[in-house]
Protein backbone atom coordinates (compact mmCIF):
# COMPACT_ATOMS: atom_id res chain seq x y z
CA UNK A 1 0.00 0.00 0.00
CA UNK A 2 2.82 2.43 0.86
CA UNK A 3 4.57 1.63 -2.41
CA UNK A 4 1.34 2.25 -4.32
CA UNK A 5 0.82 5.61 -2.60
CA UNK A 6 4.38 6.67 -3.41
CA UNK A 7 3.86 5.63 -7.03
CA UNK A 8 0.66 7.69 -7.24
CA UNK A 9 2.44 10.73 -5.78
CA UNK A 10 5.33 10.28 -8.23
CA UNK A 11 2.96 9.93 -11.21
CA UNK A 12 0.98 13.01 -10.13
CA UNK A 13 4.18 15.05 -9.86
CA UNK A 14 5.42 13.93 -13.26
CA UNK A 15 2.06 14.63 -14.89
CA UNK A 16 1.84 18.14 -13.41
CA UNK A 17 5.30 19.35 -14.44
CA UNK A 18 7.42 19.77 -17.54
CA UNK A 19 11.12 20.49 -18.09
CA UNK A 20 13.13 23.20 -19.84
CA UNK A 21 12.65 21.57 -23.26
CA UNK A 22 9.05 22.86 -23.19
CA UNK A 23 10.31 26.45 -23.49
CA UNK A 24 10.30 28.23 -26.88
CA UNK A 25 13.29 27.67 -29.16
CA UNK A 26 14.44 31.29 -28.78
CA UNK A 27 14.59 30.95 -25.01
CA UNK A 28 16.47 27.65 -25.24
CA UNK A 29 19.02 29.26 -27.56
CA UNK A 30 19.69 32.07 -25.09
CA UNK A 31 20.02 29.50 -22.32
CA UNK A 32 22.68 27.68 -24.32
CA UNK A 33 24.55 30.87 -25.17
CA UNK A 34 24.57 32.10 -21.56
CA UNK A 35 24.91 28.68 -19.92
CA UNK A 36 21.63 29.11 -18.07
CA UNK A 37 20.33 25.89 -16.53
CA UNK A 38 16.80 25.06 -15.37
CA UNK A 39 17.16 22.21 -12.90
CA UNK A 40 13.65 22.57 -11.50
CA UNK A 41 10.49 20.95 -12.76
CA UNK A 42 8.20 23.57 -14.29
CA UNK A 43 4.58 23.42 -13.02
CA UNK A 44 1.85 23.19 -15.64
CA UNK A 45 -1.10 24.20 -13.47
CA UNK A 46 -2.76 27.58 -14.21
CA UNK A 47 -5.49 28.02 -11.59
CA UNK A 48 -7.82 31.02 -11.42
CA UNK A 49 -6.89 33.28 -8.49
CA UNK A 50 -7.29 36.81 -7.19
CA UNK A 51 -5.28 39.13 -4.94
CA UNK A 52 -5.46 38.50 -1.21
CA UNK A 53 -5.54 41.06 1.60
CA UNK A 54 -4.16 40.39 5.06
CA UNK A 55 -3.13 42.12 8.26
CA UNK A 56 0.02 41.43 10.21
CA UNK A 57 -0.29 40.57 13.89
CA UNK A 58 2.46 40.50 16.50
CA UNK A 59 2.74 37.21 18.42
CA UNK A 60 1.52 37.56 21.99
CA UNK A 61 4.18 38.90 24.34
CA UNK A 62 6.64 39.86 21.59
CA UNK A 63 7.71 42.97 19.71
CA UNK A 64 6.96 41.44 16.31
CA UNK A 65 10.19 39.98 14.95
CA UNK A 66 11.69 39.05 18.30
CA UNK A 67 13.06 35.54 18.58
CA UNK A 68 11.27 33.28 21.03
CA UNK A 69 13.23 30.56 22.84
CA UNK A 70 12.14 26.93 22.56
CA UNK A 71 12.55 25.06 25.82
CA UNK A 72 13.78 22.43 25.72
CA UNK A 73 15.36 22.65 22.23
CA UNK A 74 14.08 20.12 19.70
CA UNK A 75 15.95 17.88 17.24
CA UNK A 76 16.35 19.41 13.79
CA UNK A 77 15.20 16.22 12.05
CA UNK A 78 11.57 16.96 12.96
CA UNK A 79 11.52 19.68 10.29
CA UNK A 80 11.32 17.02 7.58
CA UNK A 81 8.25 15.28 9.04
CA UNK A 82 4.98 17.20 9.38
CA UNK A 83 3.73 14.77 11.99
CA UNK A 84 6.84 14.97 14.17
CA UNK A 85 7.02 18.75 13.76
CA UNK A 86 3.47 19.26 14.96
CA UNK A 87 3.89 16.83 17.82
CA UNK A 88 7.03 18.59 19.00
CA UNK A 89 6.12 22.25 18.39
CA UNK A 90 2.38 22.38 17.78
CA UNK A 91 1.66 23.46 21.34
CA UNK A 92 4.44 26.10 21.26
CA UNK A 93 4.14 27.82 17.87
CA UNK A 94 0.72 29.35 17.07
CA UNK A 95 -1.02 28.13 13.90
CA UNK A 96 1.91 25.87 13.03
CA UNK A 97 -0.22 23.71 10.75
CA UNK A 98 -0.78 26.71 8.46
CA UNK A 99 2.92 27.00 7.59
CA UNK A 100 4.71 24.98 4.92
CA UNK A 101 8.41 24.12 4.95
CA UNK A 102 10.27 26.14 2.33
CA UNK A 103 13.06 23.70 1.48
CA UNK A 104 14.69 25.65 -1.34
CA UNK A 105 14.08 28.96 0.41
CA UNK A 106 15.96 27.87 3.54
CA UNK A 107 19.31 29.25 2.38
CA UNK A 108 20.40 31.21 5.47
CA UNK A 109 22.88 29.44 7.72
CA UNK A 110 21.27 28.11 10.88
CA UNK A 111 17.70 28.77 9.74
CA UNK A 112 14.77 26.71 8.49
CA UNK A 113 12.17 28.83 6.65
CA UNK A 114 8.44 28.17 6.40
CA UNK A 115 5.77 30.14 4.50
CA UNK A 116 2.27 30.84 5.75
CA UNK A 117 -0.24 29.26 3.38
CA UNK A 118 -3.43 30.92 2.17
CA UNK A 119 -5.94 28.76 0.34
CA UNK A 120 -3.29 26.09 -0.07
CA UNK A 121 -0.62 28.35 -1.59
CA UNK A 122 2.43 29.87 0.15
CA UNK A 123 2.42 33.56 1.04
CA UNK A 124 6.09 34.32 0.44
CA UNK A 125 6.01 37.46 2.60
CA UNK A 126 4.77 35.78 5.79
CA UNK A 127 7.35 33.47 7.32
CA UNK A 128 8.08 31.24 10.25
CA UNK A 129 11.81 30.86 10.93
CA UNK A 130 13.24 28.10 13.11
CA UNK A 131 16.77 28.90 14.34
CA UNK A 132 19.04 25.94 15.01
CA UNK A 133 22.54 25.16 16.24
CA UNK A 134 24.24 21.96 17.35
CA UNK A 135 21.46 20.01 15.56
CA UNK A 136 18.85 21.50 17.89
CA UNK A 137 16.08 23.99 17.15
CA UNK A 138 16.71 26.72 19.71
CA UNK A 139 14.41 29.63 18.80
CA UNK A 140 11.76 30.78 16.38
CA UNK A 141 10.30 33.99 14.94
CA UNK A 142 6.96 34.21 13.21
CA UNK A 143 4.84 36.43 11.00
CA UNK A 144 1.28 35.96 12.20
CA UNK A 145 -1.42 37.22 9.85
CA UNK A 146 -5.16 37.62 9.65
CA UNK A 147 -6.68 37.32 6.18
CA UNK A 148 -9.21 40.01 5.30
CA UNK A 149 -12.01 40.16 2.71
CA UNK A 150 -10.53 41.09 -0.66
CA UNK A 151 -12.21 43.75 -2.75
CA UNK A 152 -11.63 43.28 -6.43
CA UNK A 153 -12.76 41.62 -9.61
CA UNK A 154 -13.33 37.95 -10.30
CA UNK A 155 -10.63 35.31 -10.21
CA UNK A 156 -8.30 35.36 -13.19
CA UNK A 157 -6.36 32.50 -14.72
CA UNK A 158 -2.66 32.87 -13.89
CA UNK A 159 0.09 33.06 -16.49
CA UNK A 160 1.76 29.70 -17.15
CA UNK A 161 5.06 29.09 -15.37
CA UNK A 162 6.69 28.52 -18.75
CA UNK A 163 5.68 32.04 -19.77
CA UNK A 164 7.15 33.51 -16.58
CA UNK A 165 10.46 31.73 -17.17
CA UNK A 166 10.51 32.61 -20.86
CA UNK A 167 10.02 36.28 -19.98
CA UNK A 168 12.97 36.24 -17.58
CA UNK A 169 15.17 34.63 -20.21
CA UNK A 170 14.16 36.66 -23.27
CA UNK A 171 14.29 39.97 -21.38
CA UNK A 172 17.72 38.99 -20.03
CA UNK A 173 16.91 39.17 -16.33
CA UNK A 174 18.82 35.95 -15.62
CA UNK A 175 22.61 36.39 -15.48
CA UNK A 176 25.01 34.15 -17.37
CA UNK A 177 25.59 30.85 -15.58
CA UNK A 178 22.35 31.07 -13.59
CA UNK A 179 20.77 27.82 -12.40
CA UNK A 180 17.04 27.75 -11.59
CA UNK A 181 16.37 25.46 -8.62
CA UNK A 182 12.64 25.96 -8.07
CA UNK A 183 9.56 27.44 -9.73
CA UNK A 184 6.58 27.82 -7.39
CA UNK A 185 3.21 29.55 -7.43
CA UNK A 186 2.18 31.58 -4.39
CA UNK A 187 1.40 35.13 -3.27
CA UNK A 188 3.69 38.16 -3.07
CA UNK A 189 3.06 41.88 -2.83
CA UNK A 190 3.58 45.28 -1.26
CA UNK A 191 1.99 47.06 1.68
CA UNK A 192 -1.02 49.37 1.27
CA UNK A 193 -3.08 51.66 3.52
CA UNK A 194 -0.59 51.33 6.40
CA UNK A 195 2.37 49.23 7.47
CA UNK A 196 0.17 46.47 8.91
CA UNK A 197 -2.20 45.82 6.01
CA UNK A 198 -0.89 44.13 2.89
CA UNK A 199 -2.13 43.07 -0.53
CA UNK A 200 -0.46 40.14 -2.26
CA UNK A 201 -0.95 39.03 -5.85
CA UNK A 202 -0.67 35.55 -7.36
CA UNK A 203 3.01 35.26 -8.22
CA UNK A 204 5.52 32.81 -9.62
CA UNK A 205 8.62 32.67 -7.40
CA UNK A 206 11.75 31.58 -9.24
CA UNK A 207 14.74 30.66 -7.04
CA UNK A 208 18.30 30.47 -8.29
CA UNK A 209 21.08 28.21 -7.06
CA UNK A 210 23.07 31.19 -5.76
CA UNK A 211 20.17 32.29 -3.56
CA UNK A 212 18.80 34.88 -5.98
CA UNK A 213 15.03 35.17 -6.23
CA UNK A 214 12.69 36.61 -8.85
CA UNK A 215 8.97 37.19 -8.45
CA UNK A 216 6.87 37.28 -11.62
CA UNK A 217 3.36 38.64 -11.13
CA UNK A 218 1.11 35.90 -12.48
CA UNK A 219 -1.36 38.41 -13.93
CA UNK A 220 0.73 41.33 -15.25
CA UNK A 221 4.08 39.60 -15.74
CA UNK A 222 5.90 42.35 -13.79
CA UNK A 223 9.21 41.18 -12.31
CA UNK A 224 10.51 42.05 -8.85
CA UNK A 225 12.92 40.74 -6.21
CA UNK A 226 13.04 40.87 -2.42
CA UNK A 227 15.14 44.04 -2.66
CA UNK A 228 13.35 45.96 -5.41
CA UNK A 229 9.73 46.50 -6.35
CA UNK A 230 10.55 46.22 -10.03
CA UNK A 231 13.54 45.52 -12.23
CA UNK A 232 15.03 46.50 -15.52
CA UNK A 233 16.45 43.80 -17.79
CA UNK A 234 20.19 43.27 -17.56
CA UNK A 235 22.15 45.30 -20.08
CA UNK A 236 24.31 43.52 -22.60
CA UNK A 237 28.09 43.73 -22.00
Amino acid sequence: MLGYQLWLEWRERIDSTVDWTSLPAEARQIMQEKNIRIEAKIPTDTPSLRDITYKQQAPAGTAGDKRIAIEPPRETRIVFSNKELRQALGDIIPELSRYRFDYYGSTAEGEYAFNRTVEGLPLFDAKLILYYSEQKIQEYSQDLIETLPSEGGPDQKVLPATQALTSLILKKYLPAGAAVKEVQLGYHGQGIFNSDTQVAAPTWRILLEDGGVFYVNAASGEVSTDKETSLEPLSEP
